[in-house]
């Protein structure tokens, strides 16, 4: 168990150790008859006279992976060493190059994996999405829920306040005072604008629809827009400010678009002609619109739709696709038919001329009798 190297002599100088460093994972330490601390690895089975570090630790193997390839009797091997092979089951022996009767059936197992993986994704982010919009509808619940709160916190406390409220000799002074000198000022303006002017001032003060009168009140009494209010509408307006203000913010909350019609939107401003599901997937997923919407086949579903309805309409098809659509659509022709009988029933269609070399017409139709 010892190392066989002769260990050190011992230096004659005395040091003072400032801290034992840590031993990495799976080494311990032992000591001679003589005191001579010495270090085993238990893994590798080593001893060391020498303080191990980090890099005497052996380097950590990978698991092995085995593959069924689809269709066949073969294995696609993947050792620790990040070594690849192939093992055949029914021979027992294994290759290090791939045949050639596995191309294909790799190729369809790559195709798999990357199915299953982007399957798994799909899942993981119609998951999250989910949690999303149940996030979202709680929060728009528990607005709701504080403005009521509010408002009953409001007028209860109201209700205190003008219980609890006694005026001094100096509070009634005071008041006759700001009345006196908004009453010069409330005889220039009509109800329509002091109450303009006091609500500029609210949204200035950043009044919010839970805020109660009272404690807002000192706040606002120094600004010249809330003397020419009339004393007795100074509360009624706040009400009614903060009142409005709520109702706004559920109007919002009620009016946000609905999730399909927020991907159709995306749909009409993003989605070209040329344009393949994957492709626009990969491009908009971080788009709110495309997260609007968290079944992955519904998404999918209208963006076949739309490509098919909405671009479809105005696309105009090649002479070649059409002259072709005229060779499909006439029953008449069949294997073997000469070129001059049927251009005498293909030239009756419209399709026919939209080739205008005659030599071309033939060579497609004979290319299309070989096909058949």
């Amino acid at each position: 168990m010892y190392p066989t190297t002769t260990p050190k002599p011992k230096p004659s100088k005395k040091y003072v150790l400032l801290g034992v460093p840590k031993l990495p994972s799976g080494w311990k330490e032992y000591r001679t008859v003589t005191g001579q601390p010495y270090w085993y690895n238990t893994v590798t089975h080593t001893s060391s006279w020498v303080f191990p570090t980090q890099e005497h630790l052996p380097p950590k193997k990978h698991k092995q992976i085995k593959k069924k390839i689809p269709n066949t009797h073969w294995l696609f091997v993947l050792t620790h060493d990040g070594y690849e092979f192939y093992y055949d089951r029914e021979t027992k022996t294994s290759v290090w190059e791939m045949p050639l009767e596995l191309e294909e059936p790799m190729e369809q197992l790559k195709k798999m994996e990357q199915d299953k993986k982007r399957e798994l994704e799909e899942q993981e982010q119609q998951e999250q999405e989910a949690k999303r919009v149940k996030l979202e509808q709680e929060r728009v619940q528990l607005e709701e829920e504080q403005l009521e709160e509010a408002e009953r916190a409001r007028l209860e406390q109201e209700q205190e306040q003008e219980q609890s409220e006694e005026m001094t000799e100096e509070d009634v002074m005071w008041q006759l005072q700001e009345m006196a000198e908004a009453e010069v000022q409330k005889d220039a303006l009509t109800e329509e604008e002091y109450t303009a002017q006091f609500y500029d001032l609210l949204q200035e003060r950043n009044i919010s629809p839970f805020a109660v009168y009272s404690a807002e009140y000192p706040k606002l009494m120094t600004d010249p827009r809330f003397s020419v209010v009339p004393q007795n509408k100074h509360k009624v307006l706040f009400d009614k400010y903060c009142h409005a203000l709520g109702e706004k913010l559920k109007d919002v909350n009620k009016t946000k678009k609905k999730p399909e019609d927020q991907f159709k939107e995306l749909l009409e401003s993003k989605v070209t002609e040329k344009m393949y599901w994957d492709d626009f997937r990969r491009k908009y997923k971080d788009d709110p619109r495309f997260k609007a919407m968290t079944v992955t086949r519904e998404k999918e579903a209208l963006f076949k739709d739309h490509v098919k309805h909405h671009l479809g309409k105005n696309k105009k098809k090649e002479p070649r696709d059409e002259y072709m659509d005229l060779l499909r659509d006439t029953k008449e022709i069949r294997v073997g038919m000469r070129w001059r009988d049927a251009k005498k029933i293909l030239e009756k269609d419209s399709r026919f001329y939209v080739i205008e070399s005659k030599t071309e017409r033939e060579d497609l139709f004979r290319d299309y009798l070989e096909s058949q």
